[in-house]
């Protein structure tokens, strides 16, 4: 009995999300892709009519261990149904974000992969039993941590379960690959290639829009795209101008009118860019409509430095990328009181039973834990006893800074052969690292970690190199 109470607890609680943070007129994101010529941008506004929407930018760091959470795990009193999921990231990424460290609204990593949410009328997520369990944003960065392609990314919105208010997402590649992910009656519908003929997403499920894109003009029927009319749908209008689009034009500029012809309301809270090509960022908000920019390409994504923040009303134009400075759980602390609380009703806060006091402190510092080392699992020194007594040990050490992982391998016990490792990745038990050799050679590990031992196996150009059993030397 008391397990039905909380689990009708937790969902009238997201429902009470979904009706506090989606009112049917506020819910207007607009997301598309334009590729046409060596372009090849991502767009997206965020029109929540009148709540001046405030948002911080996130510089995220590869090769920092990450544990995930639910969202009823991060807002009700008891942190209920919570995340077992934990991950090293192997790719660094920019994310617009307004919740939390590692909650983004949308963003793209290093190697090219991008996804942003859009509100879509739904309740409740499609349960899957024994798949990880993660919140919708915490999803989202799971994804730009781990994933390079489309296809990577909708295979994990099939591998893990999801939980929170309803979002639908545009998944976008640096090969100019796309996909809608839609929510329908308990299923997860992936919209992609041949079945995804114009790549946007708003806040209709995509097989409705292509419905309604045969009435009009261009597309299979007689109506007009007036571009100015409100009335026409977004995703039409999406499909006219893509069609239209002359590559000699700069493609940029060209999204920002493509961004501007798809206001809903009024000027939209937040408009932004991501030119894959030319590996850069704009973006720009209703406080401030200036255009700003920087390159991800001047970025040191290594986790050397710490994750960096900038607040996206920012008021200069232009280059703004040594305005970043470093995140802390104070800082954003101090952005939720100044700007969160007040545009948001107190029942989002409390309704799972925190006050707003606990609320802060959750989602300040839902990331620590990853930091603390009795949560670090894979971290410590990994021995291989040598099967003769010729033959060198084996030795991996895996070290932490705060969450920020390194390590070296070596093959004597006076690491006479040490070698720093990189790439170093981790989904659950299933850690994969690479290194060279002293004869210049390239190394993959791919291990798997079972309580106190790992299982490696070493693979070369030629193929495997050898299998091993490590264990962890208290």
């Amino acid at each position: 009995m008391k397990k039905i109470f909380s689990l009708a607890f937790v969902l009238s609680f997201l429902v009470i999300f979904f009706v506090l943070l989606m009112p049917y007129r506020a819910a207007a994101c607009s997301t598309f892709k334009l590729q046409k010529g060596g372009c090849l941008i991502y767009g997206h506004n965020l029109n929540q009519e009148d709540l001046d929407v405030p948002g911080l930018i996130f510089i995220n760091k590869r090769g920092v261990f990450k544990l995930g959470r639910t969202l009823s795990e991060l807002m009700t009193k008891k942190g209920w149904n919570p995340s077992s999921h934990s991950w090293i990231s192997k790719y660094g990424s920019v994310t617009f974000n307004n919740f939390g460290k590692d909650l983004p609204d949308g963003g793209m990593n290093e190697v090219g992969l991008y996804i942003w949410e859009m509100s879509a009328d739904f309740d409740e997520y499609p349960k899957k039993d024994g798949a990880p369990k993660l919140n919708q944003m915490h999803w989202m960065q799971y994804i730009l941590d781990n994933c390079i392609t489309v296809e990577e990314a909708v295979q994990c919105a099939k591998n893990i379960e999801i939980d929170g208010w309803g979002w639908h997402f545009f998944i976008g590649d640096a090969k100019g690959n796309t996909a809608a992910v839609d929510f329908v009656d308990d299923e997860v519908l992936i919209y992609t290639g041949k079945d995804m003929p114009v790549p946007g997403l708003f806040n209709t499920f995509y097989s409705r829009e292509l419905e309604v894109l045969k009435y009009y003009k261009g597309f299979g029927g007689f109506y007009e795209v007036e571009l100015n009319r409100p009335e026409v749908p977004r995703f039409v209008k999406t499909a006219r101008m893509i069609k239209e689009y002359d590559p000699a034009e700069d493609a940029v500029d060209y999204g920002f009118k493509m961004l501007d012809a798809l206001k809903v309301y009024d000027v939209p809270e937040w408009s932004v860019i991501f030119d894959v090509r030319g590996k850069s960022v704009y973006f720009k908000t209703r406080i401030n409509p200036e255009i700003k920019s920087f390159f991800m390409e001047d970025i040191d994504f290594s986790n050397d430095n710490p994750v960096l923040i900038l607040n996206m009303d920012i008021k200069s134009g232009g280059d703004v990328l040594t305005q970043f400075h470093p995140y802390t759980n104070d800082k954003f602390r101090r952005f939720t009181k100044e700007r969160m609380f007040p545009i948001l009703p107190e029942d989002f806060f409390i309704s799972g039973g925190l006050t707003k006091e606990e609320y802060l402190e959750r989602f300040s510092t839902h990331g620590d834990a990853a930091a603390l080392p009795e949560n670090q699992f894979f971290k410590g020194v990994w021995k291989c006893r040598p099967d003769a007594e010729d033959e060198d040990e084996l030795i991996l050490t895996m070290e932490t800074k705060g969450d920020a992982v390194s390590g070296v391998i070596s093959t004597s016990d006076k690491a006479e052969e040490t070698y720093t490792i990189d790439h170093i990745h981790l989904i659950g038990p299933d850690l994969t690292f690479t290194f060279w050799s002293n004869k210049n050679t390239f190394i993959e590990a791919r291990a798997v970690i079972d309580g106190e031992e790992m299982n490696v196996t070493f693979y070369g150009d030629r193929g495997v190199y050898g299998n091993y059993l490590l264990k962890k030397m208290r």
